[in-house]
């Protein structure tokens, strides 16, 4: 049975469209991500920093190669 991403409905990712990703790579990510199990999912960055800081800034993409921290120290840089 397929499951989606938990995070789904608030993924600024799947429910805006003004973060200035293209349309082509938005459902590609959904299909490699979002619209997965488990699995997929649990390797998207989107996703890992959200469990891990309970947030996700926008410029996080779900391939991005940052872990949770490097995103923290980036959004401070980006917020100061």
């Amino acid at each position: 049975m397929e499951q989606i991403c938990p995070n789904i409905t608030t993924c600024n990712l799947v429910v805006r469209d003004d973060l200035g990703i293209c349309e082509i790579d938005k459902k590609e990510y959904m299909t490699n991500y979002c619209n997965g199990d488990e699995k997929s999912w649990s390797v998207c960055t989107r996703y890992l920093t959200k469990k891990a800081i309970n947030f996700c800034p926008d410029f996080v993409l779900p391939t991005s190669k940052m872990t949770p921290d490097e995103v923290i120290d980036k959004f401070d840089e980006v917020v100061n």
